[in-house]
């Protein structure tokens, strides 16, 4: 057996043993543990809708679920560092990969309970994943089968090997089988029978379930969600007694106050907030500074792009693009679209640029800076002349392009607008076309536009997500023509597939060659620009550490994404935070 533990084993945690609670009793029969050295709340913010629309099925459109803040009432089998690269165990103590890749093993502890009394075991792994099998989770991508060895242990089978693989088990919410079990069995009922998603038994499976309302969410985690105290300015997350976590946690209660900048600004104004990730306008971020808030800086690795409609001549001629990436000044429109928060990118890779560098070798890579004379060159190898400082398209016609993006996106609209203001400035007349941030997916989707602000990069960990924005998911697996960018291109390193690289760049275990891929995926990216990334943010996550809490993690938690791998999660669940 070749045995794979990527996380340290959290040793206090194998200390506790709580005994509280009742045995399938709705609310917790004993009292949190409320001593003195817990403060009265951690509040954070998130937006949600209240029921009848929010609803506490975690698998479907308007669940309760509160994003990243779900794993404090529902645990996963682990948690990620970025840092290290590691696992740290939550409700799995350790994994096991055999020598053959054909399987992992994971172990589960022991003490783990739910709200309701029962322990955690491995039959509700199963039946978490196979929910997730049931409406075609990406995870199924990876996993082979899922086998319920005994109470605490589970066994993976592996489709293919690959990173992707261990964080699409290890980083998943589990779920009970209390509460989701039917749908389970329902499920591994079908595939017994030989049926998948495209058999009308699946279809009707899954219809039911995206009508199935829980009455409550059963959870694991140190907190849990009382439907009593849900309402619509916040939700109030009492301590979940049955939790092994239950005497980690510092404060009483996890607040998350509902909704977005406007808000929850007066609410951080007035002192009631210690952490969000929302993005505010500076103005608003030098007020709360004054009042005593501070900030972490967070690594761009993400942000927006100008997406190109490929099929609408001439922007599927690569010189086009090239010469829209030269006229274009990044830097600029960075330090304009939300100042001290968008930084204008240097690689064109849809990578941010600090991935771009752990990942690319950037020698390779046309920086694109400004060089209007560039440009032109470029546009009249594409048969572009330019009059009175206009260009035209070889049948006679004025070049001139519409740029859309969603008015509401204060930060994006004053990207798009000065982009728009340097290419007519250039000869390209362009025109900002405001949407409502409703129209963006579906206007890409079908193809109705020329140019659009939309997102590129990734906050997870493994570069290919950054490709399945734009290359898959708005391109060849977008519900229309999405931006017609035809996947087999000619490069500097020959006839390239995109759809090739972006599989091969996740195989196996060795990221050494995975980082050659996906090397040659970026500098191919580069070349073609199916999109061209403008700005990422370097997101400024506000924090009451040093006024009402203080903040003991390590430093290098903060190179987590704040979405899929919250820093500030992991703290709290390890304790890390506590009230000054």
């Amino acid at each position: 057996m070749r045995k794979k533990r990527l996380g340290v084993v959290l040793a206090m945690c194998l200390l506790v043993s709580l005994s509280l609670g009742a045995a399938g009793t709705a609310e917790p029969a004993a009292a949190p543990p409320q001593g003195p050295q817990l403060a009265a709340t951690f509040a954070g913010g998130w937006p949600y809708s209240i029921p009848p629309t929010g609803h506490f099925n975690m698998f479907v459109a308007n669940a309760i679920e509160l994003k990243f803040w779900r794993e404090m009432h529902q645990l996963p089998l682990a948690l990620y560092i970025n840092a290290t690269g590691e696992y740290t165990p939550m409700l799995a103590t350790d994994w096991n990969i055999d020598a053959a890749s054909t399987a992992m093993t994971v172990n589960l502890r022991s003490d783990a309970k739910w709200l309701t009394g029962e322990k955690v075991t491995a039959k509700d792994v199963w039946t978490t994943f196979y929910v997730y099998r049931l409406v075609g989770n990406p995870a199924w991508t990876y996993i082979s089968d899922v086998t319920v060895v005994s109470d605490t242990q589970v066994k993976f089978g592996i489709k293919s090997a690959t990173p992707l693989f261990v964080r699409n088990v290890l980083r998943k919410p589990i779920v009970d089988t209390l509460t989701y079990g039917s749908y389970a069995e329902k499920t591994a009922e079908l595939v017994k029978k030989g049926l998948d998603a495209t058999s009308q038994e699946w279809k009707n499976l899954v219809a039911d379930f995206n009508s199935f309302r829980p009455a409550t969410v059963n959870s694991s985690g140190p907190y849990y969600i009382d439907p009593a105290k849900v309402s619509q300015a916040s939700i109030e997350m009492p301590i979940n007694p049955n939790s092994f976590l239950a005497d980690k946690v510092q404060f009483k209660t996890l607040t998350i106050y509902n909704g977005d900048v406007p808000d929850l600004t007066p609410l951080v104004l007035s002192g009631k907030i210690d952490y969000l990730t929302h993005v505010f306008p500076a103005s608003s971020m030098q007020a709360f500074e004054r009042a005593g808030y501070t900030f972490v800086q967070l690594p761009g690795v993400d942000g927006l792009a100008i997406y190109f409609n490929h099929a609408l001549a001439p922007l599927g001629d690569v010189r086009v693009r090239q010469a829209i990436a030269h006229v274009v000044d990044r830097n600029r429109i960075g330090q304009l679209a939300l100042p001290g928060v968008s930084v204008g990118v240097k690689y064109a890779t849809g990578l941010g640029d600090g991935v771009t560098e752990s990942w690319v070798d950037v020698s390779k890579l046309n920086t694109y800076p400004v060089d209007l004379a560039k440009a032109e060159t470029l546009l009249k190898e594409a048969g572009l002349t330019k009059r009175n400082n206009q260009w035209y398209l070889a049948n006679g016609r004025p070049f001139e392009l519409a740029l859309q993006c969603p008015s509401g996106w204060a930060d994006a609209s004053t990207a798009a607008t000065e982009a728009a203001q340097q290419l007519t400035a250039f000869g390209i007349k362009t025109t900002f076309n405001g949407i409502e941030s409703t129209q963006r997916t579906p206007n890409i989707n079908s193809g109705k536009f020329e140019l659009a602000m939309s997102f590129f990069g990734t906050g997870q960990p493994h570069p290919m997500y950054a490709y399945e924005g734009p290359l898959l998911a708005s391109n060849t697996g977008a519900a229309g023509v999405g931006i017609s960018f035809p996947m087999v291109q000619k490069t500097s390193m020959g006839e390239v597939n995109f759809n090739t690289l972006i599989q091969d760049s996740v195989k196996g275990w060795d990221v050494e060659q995975q980082k050659k891929i996906i090397s040659n995926l970026a500098i191919a990216f580069s070349e073609t620009l199916p999109v061209l990334p403008i700005y990422s943010k370097q997101a400024r996550n506000l924090t009451s550490n040093g006024s009402r809490t203080v903040w003991e993690g390590p430093e290098h938690l903060y190179r987590n994404s704040a979405g899929d791998d919250n820093f500030v999660v992991y703290q709290l669940l390890h304790g890390m935070i506590k009230a000054k």
